[in-house]
């Protein structure tokens, strides 16, 4: 694992989160892969930061609301459900009551939003987060900061996920908003099966439920996909 990159610049050591680093990166591609399908390049580059601000504040919210912490926006902790939801929240609003112009500005940032997570994703690995329960696969990891036994990589299954999904994502077309529609269904069932392989300390239980947080987010997020896909229109529909 490598948590943390450290060097020397003027003589003053610089140490820079791995996890903070792969974050940023993924914001930067994923904005450049949203503007790319936009069907309004400017506005969706008018958007693309406010949503990677909403994501972070989002998801780092949940996880302060799940376990309390420094309110610090850099203190660690995130939650992915939180950013999906206060994304969701950004496009509606840049939307500005226009049904076509969210079912575009949707379509053109859900793909780019899941290859972010599955950047994200790496990060968590390097930092030792989000780690699986024990396996005796050959492929099992030892995170340093938990010893022995060895987990599955959790964080790297599911940005394996997130990768294919997009790339799926990007191959497929169909009337505006069915994009997107298909990312909440494809996003929301891998996001709940990946969460059976989750270690119980890492997860965040819905009481009385049997159920994860994750767990319930992502059937929230499949169900709204489909409900999404229902009302989708030909392009020229009313």
């Amino acid at each position: 694992m490598a948590p943390a990159i450290r060097f020397v610049a003027a003589g003053s050591q610089i140490v820079v989160s791995t996890h903070g680093l792969f974050v940023v990166l993924a914001v930067c591609i994923g904005t450049l892969l949203a503007v790319r399908r936009a069907r309004e390049p400017l506005l969706v580059l008018g958007v693309a930061p406010f949503a990677a601000a909403a994501a972070l504040a989002g998801s780092h919210l949940l996880f302060r609301v799940e376990h309390g912490g420094p309110a610090g926006f850099w203190s660690g902790g995130l939650a992915s459900s939180g950013g999906v939801a206060a994304v969701t929240v950004v496009v509606a609003t840049a939307a500005r009551g226009s049904r076509r112009r969210l079912a575009d500005l949707a379509d053109a940032i859900a793909p780019a939003g899941i290859l972010a997570l599955g950047i994200g994703r790496l990060g968590c690995f390097l930092g030792g987060c989000c780690y699986g329960h024990s396996t005796d696969l050959p492929w099992g990891v030892v995170f340093p900061e938990v010893g022995p036994p060895a987990r599955h990589p959790l964080q790297l299954y599911s940005a394996g996920v997130d990768f294919l999904l997009t790339a799926m994502l990007l191959r497929t077309g169909g009337p505006p908003g069915a994009v997107a529609a298909r990312a909440c269904v494809g996003l929301g069932v891998a996001r709940f099966f990946l969460e059976l392989l989750r270690d119980p300390a890492t997860s965040d239980p819905l009481e009385g439920s049997g159920l994860t947080l994750a767990q319930g987010g992502a059937l929230v997020l499949a169900v709204l996909g489909l409900l999404a896909a229902s009302c989708v229109r030909p392009a020229g529909g009313r």
